[in-house]
């Protein structure tokens, strides 16, 4: 039992560290195994395989001790989408206005699900896989303003744009 649950640490521990890494994009080669090979305190090696499965968009985890390999596999989280284009016009009425709000932003993803457009911190539309714009059009009181955000999303992870705010004034 206790081997297990110091396995299930161990599991954990590098399941945090691959989200970590991943999250962070940084630089390396998919496909490419990281292996980590440490003493446990019973004294048996334990190896931890880190392998990149871009096909999949999915990261498996290989531990082996003593010769009985565990496979975890988790999905890659998705690149956070880049704004590229935002713009707005307003229809001024008495007491605010019509705001038609373009968004676009740069899919840089291929592991995402889809995306949701945020206004106001409201999930507004969900969009698919590769979307890379949306339109929307709200009334705005006169001086107040909307926020946007756009989230790239998958099974387990969801990453967002930075947010914008207009208003009509």
């Amino acid at each position: 039992m206790k081997a297990k649950l110091k396995t299930f640490k161990l599991l954990s521990i590098s399941l945090s560290l691959v989200a970590v890494l991943v999250a962070c994009n940084l630089p390396g080669t998919p496909g490419s195994p990281t292996q980590t090979t440490g003493q446990n305190q019973v004294g048996s090696e334990a190896t931890i395989t880190l392998q990149v499965n871009p096909t999949l968009n999915q990261i498996a985890i290989v531990t082996e001790t003593d010769t009985t390999p565990i496979v975890i596999a988790t999905p890659i989280p998705p690149n956070t989408p880049v704004w590229s284009v935002y713009n707005y016009t307003c229809e001024l009425a008495v007491g605010g206005g019509t705001m038609t709000m373009n968004l676009a932003w740069t899919d840089r993803s291929n592991s995402e699900e889809g995306y949701k457009v945020y206004r106001d911190g409201q999930a507004i539309a969900t969009l698919a896989s590769n979307s890379t714009s949306y339109v929307d059009v709200a009334y705005v009181a006169t001086g107040k303003t909307l926020s946007y955000s756009v989230e790239a999303f998958n099974k387990d992870w969801q990453v967002s744009t930075s947010t914008i705010t207009y208003g009509c004034q």
